[in-house]
């Protein structure tokens, strides 16, 4: 995957700043390791999956929202397949899949919970999927599915499954998205229960990773691998065209 190289030097609290066409190269996202991308509204979130997700080979999105103008450029300039409710599908003609149950009507949320909840349910018997929630809060605690998720972030590594889910609020969200992902993207936030649960992780630096939470530019993210410890600042470029 290339890009134009993003403006990104120098160092916060001794985590350098790799620019997007050296940090790419670098990252090393295995099929079966989870990954989750925490920050608020208008942060990057999206713009971080979408270059993500083209490094899997089997897709599924679940899309939440009523309208997504950006998810249906990226789902059409990617080949993926928007269907409402999961179908049986060729997974070598469809392994890209934009599950988008119908979000408009008076009783979207069960129709949301049903489809959602039937679809995790097959993805985790058949494996090797990477699955990406783009808001983890709504998807657990409006829809029900928080069970469900935690499932998925400790026992579908053994699947072969993926999970990548998005969330604003890290506070708001399960301890085993830290726990269990291995690579946690963090975008700027100054709320104190935030960047109490933020750095909480493990064995890694608490003080240096509330630091540059705290101190991120604009649209830059902190990438921690909880695995080996590796931090690093980069900037991914604005969302292809």
């Amino acid at each position: 995957m290339t890009a134009p190289q993003a403006e990104t030097s120098g160092e916060i609290a001794g985590v350098p700043m790799v620019p997007w066409d050296q940090f790419a190269p670098r990252f090393d996202w295995r099929q079966g390791e989870h990954v989750g991308l925490i920050g608020p509204t208008g942060s990057g979130k999206t713009n971080a999956a979408f270059w993500l997700l083209p490094m899997r080979r089997f897709v599924t999105i679940l899309a939440t929202k009523p309208r997504d103008s950006s998810l249906e450029k990226f789902g059409k300039r990617n080949g993926y397949k928007k269907i409402e409710r999961w179908e049986k599908l060729s997974h070598t003609k469809y392994p890209r899949r934009i599950l988008w149950p119908n979000a408009r009507a008076l009783d979207a949320q069960a129709v949301q919970q049903k489809a959602f909840a039937e679809a995790l349910g097959i993805i985790y018997r058949q494996g090797g999927w990477c699955v990406y929630m783009d808001e983890l809060w709504f998807i657990g605690q409006v829809l029900n599915l928080t069970r469900t998720v935690k499932i998925y972030l400790q026992q579908a590594r053994s699947m072969g499954i993926s999970l990548v889910v998005s969330s604003q609020r890290p506070a708001w969200i399960p301890v085993e998205v830290f726990d269990q992902s291995t690579h946690l993207f963090f975008y700027r936030d100054n709320d104190e229960r935030n960047l109490s649960r933020i750095a909480g992780i493990g064995y890694l630096n608490a003080n240096t990773i509330r630091t540059v939470v705290a101190s991120l530019p604009e649209y830059h993210v902190l990438y921690v691998n909880t695995r080996t410890g590796t931090m690093m600042i980069t900037k991914m470029p604005p969302p292809q065209e």
